[in-house]
């Protein structure tokens, strides 16, 4: 009887997978009879123990409105309970297991801010649509409701839902990102709270101008995704990475948003752009424009106190402003010939021309006595024209294999000419005339292709940089003469990325390869000590879980910080008679090991990270050639620091009210060589959040966010503490067409942090006076609104930005 049943089911298998190919077996084909029979031989199968089951295990998961729920947890038991094999829907809300054996019986969901489910397994595998209901915690007597967008963790990301939540109405990406637990700044300018300056993508291509967020429409919105410490899929330099993903495209046509925002900061400015698209069948074209003008102030008070035979302090105050005109543009297209299939291209252009003057008086103190008073003008004109940057992709599936290939080419050229007039109450004055022109070209390439293994996947690559900066600089300050400097570097690295699932375990493991040939070049001539070659091994390992209701994941990287180009350049630029600035081309780059935890269970979630750094890059200072009264600020590498953060964070729901709080914590263990002795830098800094979402009558959204940043040290320098207060008023009409938008940012204008940068001999202390109290109006107005098909990468994008 046994031999003859398997015999049977054997037979079903066979058919099974000749009819479905890919889909699981449609009982809609058989009798009632002949469905039953084979329920009955499965559970006789069940009943010897046999692991022949040949179903597929599907379903797809939605939440109360019936939208899809992406991230649940879905996992196998036998009747006993015990643990068989667990997954998590995608995108869809859909999970698969494909043959699972073990005879499983029951099949348990489970979700952040939703209930637990757990449901018998049909005889045919097909669980069909399962639709999971919102927990609620009751404290006290308020009923706190769990809504999305809640913060899970997916692998080594943490991911907040934007769609179906308040966040559709923030306005754009960069109002969403002001939202989004550990991101820190706004318009653009965003840092992950103690990872510096993130890489930033759209739908899978990175970001290469951040004017981009603006136009992307919170309402297109799916979900944002920040990794913390991501793996060797990514440049050994990137400390953290913003993916956001949007919604599916819809509808053919023309389609646009225009967008106007003024801006008023003492000075009024204007962002305004223009986006267009149009869509037929598979193919896009789409094409971009904006302008930002007008005028921004700046303010400061600097005290510099410069040890050297005489001890010098320089107490300046200085105002000044800044007008700026940026025009750019950009246009492409991308052709989908199916879903397996898409190509595209895009060029942009554009130029910046800005205008600086400041003012400033000076007072100088030798050993504590006046020494002389100096009155200060400057002007400078700082021209970037053209802006050429374009790129090519290919996205796409051959069987089984996916391919993504990018290739980008960037070309730039920047004229700074600049006039400092010092007059001096004692000594002689000083009329200094200087040009700087800088040109910067690049040429990356990037592929990637990945595949089914095992229980996961496997993701393996190339990627190929060639970059050149070149910088001349002519003044007529004898102190510091002309300079020509070039930097060559090419970079060609390898890695692959191998995900597994064992049991209820999730296991990652990278490895990337670089070798990077530097080379360090003044008026012409190749400097054999400060060319360097590097050839580098970066690791990386991530495990995660879920341990009932809370996921947990652990992650190790290996990671590399190259120094900018700036830092590099040779050249020395005037400050005044006391002080000169200039980069350094002996650099090392910054070696990291960072190890991290995190955990979400609810609402709630948390993360802690350590982070060795070796060879970090700092600012310092040395006497300039013989001269001891003259002081250069450059940048050096230090012997180590270790770094400790923490952040966690909890958002609810009370009625109309929708509060989010966030705390965070950083420690740094830093000593320096200071004056004539040690100094230790080891003040922590206190991060707090507390954002506000009303939602009133008539659709108007509120907004009220505050933070608080304590005083601590950040490498070599002491800041001061910091806070602000916003307020938004969001308002959309015609179905989302129309947009209006009310913003007063930094009400009370205690935003800016005083720092003092602590060197052996210069102490630099400075106070930021600028006004940052910020009032905005945004129009936006879009038609045909659909996402962008363009599914280019880019490849580079970290070697652009050291430019």
């Amino acid at each position: 009887m046994k031999t003859v049943l398997t015999f049977v089911i054997a037979i079903i298998c066979v058919l099974q997978d000749f009819a479905q190919t890919s889909d699981p077996l449609d009982t809609a084909q058989f009798s009632s009879q002949e469905e039953a029979l084979i329920g009955t031989l499965l559970s006789l199968m069940e009943d010897k123990n046999e692991n022949t089951l040949c179903r597929n295990i599907i379903g797809k998961v939605v939440d109360e409105n019936n939208s899809p729920l992406d991230f649940v947890n879905v996992v196998l038991l036998k009747a006993d309970s015990t643990y068989i094999a667990g997954t998590v829907t995608d995108e869809n809300g859909g999970f698969l297991f494909e043959k699972p054996q073990g005879n499983p019986k029951f099949i348990r969901l489970s979700s952040i801010a939703y209930s637990t489910k757990t449901m018998d397994i049909p005889a045919t595998g097909n669980l069909g649509v399962i639709q999971l209901n919102p927990e609620s915690v009751m404290l006290g007597e308020v009923v706190v409701k769990s809504n999305r967008p809640v913060t899970a963790i997916k692998g080594d990301a943490l991911v907040t839902n934007v769609a179906g939540s308040q966040l559709e109405h923030a306005g754009t990406a960069n109002d969403v990102l002001t939202q989004v637990p550990m991101v820190l700044g706004r318009d653009g300018n965003f840092e992950v709270f103690g990872k510096g300056s993130p890489a930033i993508y759209i739908n899978g291509r990175e970001v290469q101008d951040l004017a981009q967020l603006s136009q992307l429409n919170s309402a297109d919105i799916k979900n944002v995704e920040v990794i913390t410490n991501p793996g060797a899929k990514y440049d050994a330099s990137v400390k953290s990475v913003i993916r956001i993903r949007t919604k599916r495209p819809h509808g053919d046509g023309f389609s646009g948003t225009f967008r106007a925002q003024g801006v008023m900061q003492k000075y009024f400015r204007t962002v305004d752009q223009a986006n267009f698209k149009f869509r037929t069948g598979g193919l896009e074209l789409f094409g971009n424009f904006g302008y930002i003008g007008g005028k921004f102030q700046s303010s400061n008070r600097v005290d510099m106190l410069t040890q050297s035979t005489t001890v010098w302090n320089q107490l300046l105050t200085q105002d000044g402003s800044m007008r700026t005109n940026e025009f750019f543009g950009k246009a492409g297209f991308s052709y989908m010939f199916n879903d397996s299939h898409s190509i595209g291209a895009y060029y942009s252009n554009g130029f910046t021309k800005q205008r600086s003057e400041h003012t400033g008086i000076s007072r100088v103190l030798a050993d504590g006595q006046p020494y002389d008073n100096l009155s200060m003008y400057g002007r400078s004109n700082n021209n970037t024209l053209p802006k050429h940057h374009a790129n090519l992709y290919y996205n796409g599936e051959i069987g089984k294999f996916g391919i993504d290939f990018n290739m980008d080419y960037m070309w730039r050229k920047n004229r700074n000419p600049m006039f400092n007039n010092e007059t001096s109450d004692t000594q002689n004055n000083s009329l200094i005339n200087s040009l700087g022109v800088s040109r910067s070209r690049m040429l990356a390439e990037k592929l990637v292709l990945s595949y089914p293994f095992g229980k996961g996947g496997i993701e393996f690559g190339e990627e190929y940089t060639s970059s050149r900066f070149s910088s001349e600089y002519n003044t007529d300050a004898t102190l510091i003469g002309n300079a020509d400097s070039r930097v060559d570097e090419n970079n060609i690295a390898g890695f692959v990325e191998i995900g597994q699932t064992f049991g209820q375990f999730n296991l990652g493991v990278g490895l990337r390869y670089e070798h990077v040939r530097f080379e360090y070049l003044e008026n012409g001539q190749k400097k054999e000590d400060q060319s360097k070659i590097y050839n580098n091994l970066f690791p990386s390992l991530s495990l995660s879980t879920m341990i009932r209701n809370v996921q947990l994941s652990m992650s190790y990287t290996h990671k590399t910080q190259r120094p900018s180009y700036a830092d590099l350049d040779g050249t020395v630029d005037y400050i005044n008679r006391f002080t000169l600035e200039g980069g350094n081309p002996f650099l090392k780059p910054e070696k990291m090991h960072s190890v991290e935890l995190m955990g979400a269970w609810r609402q709630f979630f948390g993360q802690i990270t350590y982070t060795y750094k070796k060879d970090p890059i700092m600012n310092t200072t040395y006497p300039y050639a013989d001269d001891a009264e003259v002081k250069l600020i450059t940048m050096a590498n230090f012997p180590k620091i270790q770094n400790l953060q923490a952040f966690v964070g909890a958002q609810f729901k009370v009625g109309v009210w929708q509060p989010k709080i966030n705390v965070g914590i950083m420690k740094q263990w830093l000593t320096i060589d200071y004056a004539d002795g040690r100094k230790s830098l080891n003040n922590p800094i206190g991060l707090m959040q507390f954002q506000n979402a009303i939602h009133l009558p008539y659709d108007i959204w509120l907004n009220v966010d505050m933070q608080w940043m304590s005083g601590g040290n950040d490498d070599n320098m002491k800041q001061s503490s910091s806070s602000y207060l916003n307020a938004k008023l969001y308002k959309a009409f015609f179905n989302n067409q129309f947009s209006v938008t009310l913003e007063a940012n930094d009400i009370f204008n205690k935003s800016n942090r005083d720092a003092t940068l602590l060197n052996k001999d210069v102490t630099i202390h400075k106070f930021n006076t600028t006004n940052n109290r910020t009032f905005m109006l945004t129009l936006q107005y879009t038609f045909n609104s659909s996402r962008d098909r363009y599914r280019g990468q880019g490849a580079g994008t970290n070697e652009m930005n050291r430019f």
